[in-house]
C-alpha cells in the first residue's frame, strides 16, 4: 500500500473533476456536473474511464456536501495536485467547495470499495 495521490484537480464551479490514486493503487475520477456527482474507476494509468462505482443526483450531492462540511475538521487537508491544479470556482471564504470535500474524503479511502462505503455512509447521513 502506498500514499494516496491527487493527480489532477479542476474546479470550475458547476463542473469539476479530481483524478486520484487511492492507497491501494486504484485510480478513480470524481466528477461534479449540474445533474450530480459520480465516481468512476480509471484504467491504463488513469487514461481510460471505466464503470461508475458511485453516483448521486444533485439533491443527494448537496446533502452530502452539508454532511461533509460538518465533519471537515476530521478530514485531511486538500493537497496540491501533482499535475494540473485549477480552482476557478467563485471564492466564498465561509464555505468549502463540494469537490474539495469529496476529494478530501476520497483520499482517506483504502480502496474503491472503501470509497463507495464512505460515500454511501455520507449520502445516508441526515444533513
Amino acid at each position: 500500500m502506498s500514499e494516496p495521490v491527487l493527480h489532477k484537480y479542476f474546479d470550475f464551479g458547476e463542473r469539476a473533476l479530481a483524478n486520484l490514486t487511492l492507497e491501494s493503487g486504484e485510480r478513480v475520477l470524481l466528477t461534479i456536473v449540474p445533474a450530480g456527482f459520480a465516481v468512476h474507476r480509471l484504467h491504463l494509468f488513469g487514461m481510460i474511464p471505466g464503470g461508475c462505482v458511485f453516483g448521486a443526483n444533485d439533491v443527494a450531492s448537496r446533502q452530502m456536501t452539508s454532511v461533509l462540511a460538518r465533519e471537515a475538521l476530521q478530514l485531511p487537508p486538500l493537497p496540491r495536485a501533482k499535475g494540473k491544479h485549477q480552482n476557478e470556482a467563485p471564492d466564498r471564504p465561509d464555505t468549502e467547495r463540494p469537490l474539495s470535500l469529496f476529494t478530501r474524503l476520497a483520499l482517506t479511502a483504502r480502496d474503491a470499495d472503501d470509497l463507495v462505503r464512505l460515500f454511501e455512509r455520507t449520502r445516508n447521513t441526515v444533513g
